[in-house]
């Protein structure tokens, strides 16, 4: 019997999200690739900030018997279904996740080697004050051998209300731009999916953000106590198309979209 194809009905929207958004093992091993390359080790205990499902946790857990992780999330059902379907299927090795449901401003310990603020949940914070109150947390959360990790994308696109489609097995996600005020820099965002049958997933995930640029949020970085950063750029392939491979620079190029790294060191 052949497999089932997806609908709009009977597909769960967090399984779309992490098979089209997110790739934790590729994540996994950059981090420990550049916290090594500052440290010399690698780290143990990672935090995910805005952590949703949990997905990286459950990864960063079952890459290593010593690692352990700690998720933060405010949105209680999204962190149950991360419990149920990211970290039951890991077996005994769960017991090594804790999971926390709280503003991730609110939260210091347990101090991590690692914490991971990606898929561009920071930009929540769209006054400076939030956000540095937010860096300022992530510092005294660190060890004194410690990195923050931020994804941080931009480029001309960035500000463009745009619709952009990518297939996926099974499915189409939909990156949809919607809005975007130049005087605050607020951009809103919504992502949907789409389906062989013709059904739509409509505004599955919501996103109410401000578009931070890499020199203030780095300048922020350094405010807060941070004692060094460095961003990674994404290279590109023979096409000119986006590799996936990212390498520090400190000049990026001049593409119309682009996705970075920053990775601040305590």
């Amino acid at each position: 019997m052949g497999k089932k194809r997806m609908t709009a009905k009977t597909s769960d929207k967090h399984f779309l999200y992490q098979e089209s958004v997110q790739n934790p093992p590729e994540e996994v091993r950059f981090i420990n690739r550049v916290f090594k390359k500052e440290y010399g080790r690698k780290p143990r205990l990672l935090r995910e900030d805005f952590c949703g499902t949990a997905y990286l946790c459950s990864q960063w857990v079952k890459g290593r018997m010593k690692n352990s992780a700690v998720g933060i999330d405010l949105h209680g059902p999204t962190l149950e279904w991360g419990r149920k379907h990211n970290l039951r299927p890991l077996g005994a090795a769960a017991a090594r996740v804790t999971l926390i449901q709280d503003d991730v401003r609110n939260v210091k310990n347990p101090r991590a080697d690692v914490i991971s603020a990606q898929n561009f949940s920071w930009w929540t914070f769209k006054s400076r004050q939030e956000l540095t109150g937010y860096l300022r947390n992530t510092y005294a959360s660190l060890r004194d051998e410690g990195m923050l990790l931020m994804d941080i994308y931009g480029g001309p696109e960035a500000q463009v209300p745009q619709i952009e489609e990518r297939e996926q097995e099974g499915f189409t996600y939909v990156w949809d731009q919607d809005t975007f005020n130049p005087i605050t820099n607020e951009v809103r965002c919504v992502i949907h999916f789409q389906f062989p049958d013709g059904s739509k997933l409509k505004k599955a995930f919501s996103y109410d953000w401000r578009l931070w640029s890499l020199p203030e949020t780095r300048d922020l970085l350094e405010q807060v106590g941070f004692r060094k950063t460095v961003v990674y750029w994404e290279g590109t392939d023979s096409d000119g198309e986006p590799n996936g491979v990212f390498r520090p620079s400190t000049q990026g190029d001049l593409a119309p979209a682009w996705v970075a790294y920053i990775v601040a060191y305590r």
